[in-house]
């Protein structure tokens, strides 16, 4: 529980940009789903909205390389519609919406996160535009993310980190104004038919 607790706590620090007000909540709540994906809910009635986080499991990808999460961000951003909502920074993906909107959101975002397209085009928009993010000094990127390290990376560096993505490899927070009961049903309609046998990259365009 004092896992669960501190991925909550850091999660909600994250999130609470989007509102000054989200700053109590009650005692977060882990489970797992059938799949295998660790799900964190925690309530939040002092908060305007609801708030995702889908992160990964930093111990279950040790062997990445430098720069790949970044990038591969990048490109599930160039993925994302016209949904102003979801957005992948900070090693995650990221939602922030109205409490009725959670369910229709959330599973946006996990077609969004299991059906990417990763390719040569994409791809390339993503690494220009993350170099240009470097170079402006826009956001505090970790040291081993620089120009040198993104663009060291190829097309088939991202979608082999990509295939490796599996759901009992990840969490889902979810906080802010929403029921126990309406989090559990939304995270389990958006990524409980996500079979952690299937390689998520099985859609990835040539």
């Amino acid at each position: 529980m004092n896992t669960i607790k501190t991925i909550a706590l850091s999660t909600v620090a994250i999130l609470s940009v989007y509102s000054a007000k989200a700053q109590t909540f009650k005692e977060p709540v882990g489970y797992k789903l059938k799949n295998g994906m660790n799900i964190i809910i925690s309530e939040n009635d002092k908060s305007p909205k609801a708030y995702s986080s889908f992160t990964l499991d930093a111990k279950a990808f040790n062997d990445k390389k430098d720069g790949v999460v970044e990038l591969l961000n990048a490109v599930l951003n160039e993925n994302v519609s016209k949904n102003a909502n979801i957005s992948f920074k900070d090693n995650s993906g990221k939602l922030a919406t109205a409490s009725a909107d959670l369910e229709k959101d959330l599973t946006e975002m996990a077609a969004l996160i299991q059906n990417a397209t990763i390719d040569q085009k994409t791809f390339n928009i993503a690494k220009a535009k993350l170099i240009t993010s470097l170079k402006a000094h826009d956001y505090d990127y970790d040291q081993s993310v620089n120009e040198t390290s993104i663009n060291a990376l190829t097309l088939a560096d991202v979608k082999s980190f990509y295939s490796q993505i599996s759901p009992e490899k990840t969490f889902l927070t979810i906080a802010g104004d929403v029921a126990l009961s309406d989090a559990k049903s939304s995270a389990k309609k958006a990524f409980g038919n996500w079979n952690k046998t299937q390689e998520i990259a099985s859609t990835i365009a040539k």
